[in-house]
């Protein structure tokens, strides 16, 4: 189970940092992913991290809801419909303008003494520390307890099905490529149209004696481009959270095993990587096609300047 962990950096060494090792070492496969919000290009790695992370825990000390950071951080968990759980280290801290209880409606939770607030389709909690350690307690053993069945024993089984969804993983990457390739080339073959218009624009007619066809045939391409790269991203998106979840399952699979692999190549990379962050795949992915969109954007201006200009 991931957990992110959202904080004030001014709590970070002396309050976040004992309780996330404390709660580690409690719940051995729970990960709880935190972020230093000094760090370049701080936001797109936590908008990742929320995105691919299960449940949100939101610690609450005197001075976080000052911190822009951390409402940028709510934000973004309230906007991907996540399980929020705001613990607060004195009862008596403010809470962020956007978990403020006098400002939405609240109601109880399907567990008693749950207060729920009612933010879209998130769920967030104002619970004690013993409600948050009973929750992850109760979550350490959930995925585990979700694979298990009556057969649960059977090493064979196991490590056939398990070669399976490992296959299914693999089979996932190469899928995305595909996807990946097809988008490439459709915008490719986009760009390639707006510019031979452009190009062309002289040559081409006006449209009611007034507005130039190559205009015209420019914003509309452009317009669909636009369209389609913002596509790609979900398309991305949504096979990243998908193997974010197959690669949690396969992690559970292998604490049963006699080899940790993908746990451990995990840990040799973090270490090879020191104090550099690591960039995933998808967020590469997503930036090629933010990348077309703005070459869309510029285009479309092009096209209005050789056109009117």
């Amino acid at each position: 189970m991931n957990y992110f962990v959202i904080h004030s950096g001014c709590d970070l060494e002396e309050r976040v940092m004992p309780l996330i090792e404390e709660w580690s070492a409690k719940f051995d496969r729970h990960r709880f992913v935190i972020l230093n919000g000094t760090k370049e290009e701080w936001l797109g790695d936590a908008v990742s991290k929320i995105r691919q992370s299960n449940k949100i825990i939101a610690i609450i000390g005197e001075k976080t809801n000052l911190s822009a950071n951390v409402d940028l951080e709510i934000d973004e968990a309230l906007k991907s419909n996540k399980e929020i759980y705001v613990y607060r280290l004195n009862d008596g801290y403010a809470l962020n303008k956007k978990l403020n209880i006098s400002n939405v409606e609240q109601h109880d939770g399907d567990v008693d003494g749950e207060i729920v607030l009612a933010h879209k389709k998130s769920k967030v909690v104002l619970c004690d520390r013993n409600y948050l350690e009973n929750l992850l307690r109760k979550d350490n053993g959930a995925v585990w307890d979700d694979l298990c069945s009556s057969d649960y024993g059977n090493e064979t089984k196991m490590l056939e099905q398990y070669k399976m969804f490992v296959q299914t993983s693999e089979e996932l990457v190469r899928r995305k490529q595909t996807v990946n390739s097809f988008y490439i080339t459709l915008n490719s073959v986009i760009i390639s149209a707006i510019i031979t218009v452009i190009c062309a624009t002289g040559e081409l007619p006006l449209f009611m004696d007034k507005i130039s066809v190559s205009f015209i045939i420019t914003v509309f391409c452009g317009l669909i481009g636009i369209v389609v790269s913002f596509s790609w991203v979900s398309l991305i998106n949504s096979y990243a959270d998908l193997n974010a979840s197959k690669m949690e399952i396969i992690q559970c699979i292998e604490e049963r095993m006699a080899f940790n692999l993908y746990s451990t190549e995990w840990k040799i990379l973090s270490t090879k990587l020191e104090n550099r962050r690591y960039k995933s795949f998808s967020r590469k992915e997503r930036m090629v096609a933010y990348l077309f969109a703005a070459l869309y954007l510029l285009c479309m201006v092009a096209g209005c300047i050789v056109c009117f200009v």
